[in-house]
C-alpha cells in the first residue's frame, strides 16, 4: 500500500533495491529502448534532452501509441527526476511525478512520489494501481533482469491488445514532442 501524506492528493511508494544508484538512475531514465518499470514504454524527449522545461512521451515499443506526456521539471543525476503527468486517453488534470534516489549499504532506496493526484478521477485510480507495479517492477528488473512472469504476461496482452482498445487520440501524431 502507498504511504500518503497530511494531504489527501499526494502517494508515497517507496522500496528498496540491491543495485547502484547510478544503474537505476539509468533505468528510469533511459530514451534508447523500452522502460520495463514503465510498463515497457520508450521515454521519448524534445530536443533539449533531459533538461528542465523539456517534454517528455511515453510511448509503445513501436512509438504508435502515446500514453503520458509531461513536462520534465527537475533533473538532479542521480538522485531526482520530476515531471508532469498526464494521460493521454483521459481528459483528467495532470499531476506530478517525482523519483528519488538514494544510495543505502546494499544499493539504492527508490521513491515514486505521486503529487497533486486528481483525487476520484480515472487518472488517480490508473495511478493509484501503477505506482506499486512500477516499484516493484523496478526492483525485479535491476535485481534479475527482467520483470516477473505476472508482468511480462501484462506485457503480451499490452502488444495484442493495445491497437485495438487503445483510442484514436492516442496515436503519437497527436502528441508530438520536438
Amino acid at each position: 500500500m502507498p504511504e500518503t501524506n497530511d494531504s489527501s492528493n499526494r502517494r508515497i511508494f517507496r522500496i528498496e533495491i540491491n543495485a547502484p544508484i547510478e544503474r537505476v538512475w539509468r533505468e528510469i531514465t533511459r530514451t534508447d529502448a523500452p522502460i520495463l518499470c514503465f510498463f515497457n514504454n520508450r521515454m521519448c524527449l524534445s530536443p533539449g534532452g533531459l533538461t528542465a522545461g523539456s517534454k517528455l512521451a511515453m510511448r509503445s515499443p513501436d512509438g504508435k501509441w502515446t500514453g503520458v506526456v509531461g513536462t520534465i521539471l527537475a533533473s538532479e543525476p542521480p538522485h531526482r527526476f520530476s515531471h508532469t503527468f498526464k494521460f493521454t486517453n483521459f481528459n483528467d488534470p495532470e499531476c506530478k511525478m517525482t523519483y528519488e534516489l538514494k544510495p543505502t549499504k546494499t544499493g539504492t532506496e527508490f521513491t515514486l512520489i505521486i503529487d497533486d493526484l486528481p483525487v476520484g478521477t480515472k487518472s488517480a485510480k490508473q495511478m493509484l494501481q501503477g505506482g506499486n507495479l512500477i516499484v516493484n517492477t523496478l526492483k525485479s528488473v535491476m535485481e534479475t533482469g527482467k520483470p516477473g512472469v505476472g508482468v511480462r504476461i501484462l506485457f503480451a496482452m499490452f502488444k495484442v491488445l493495445g491497437p485495438i482498445m487503445t483510442p484514436k487520440q492516442c496515436r503519437s501524431e497527436n502528441w508530438p514532442v520536438g
